[in-house]
């Protein structure tokens, strides 16, 4: 059973998965920009907000790169066994 809090008017729940969920409000116009630029590129809504709030969050200095953690998509389930054709070209 996820725990409920209700701190300063916001929702947040935890449901075990390490995420905490969480409640916002948008007014009409920020909500359809937003479906709009999350169908453009292809993620979630909730996904996209994710990518805005970890963009202005400052990034631990011993992991800098996390920020980028899992946000390029190929498409490919398979792909993190030829990342380093990816980033270091296929071998000769």
């Amino acid at each position: 059973m996820a725990a409920r809090v209700l701190s300063f008017g916001v929702i947040m729940e935890g449901n075990g998965d390490n995420m905490i969920r969480t409640q916002i409000s948008l007014d009409k116009h920020e909500y359809e920009l937003a479906k709009s630029q999350a169908r453009a590129l292809g993620i979630s809504v909730a996904e996209l907000v994710r990518r805005a709030v970890r963009d202005v969050l400052p990034v631990a200095g011993d992991r800098p790169w996390m920020r980028y953690a899992g946000f390029v998509q190929s498409g490919d389930p398979r792909s993190s066994q030829s990342v380093d054709d990816l980033v270091y070209g296929t071998k000769d």
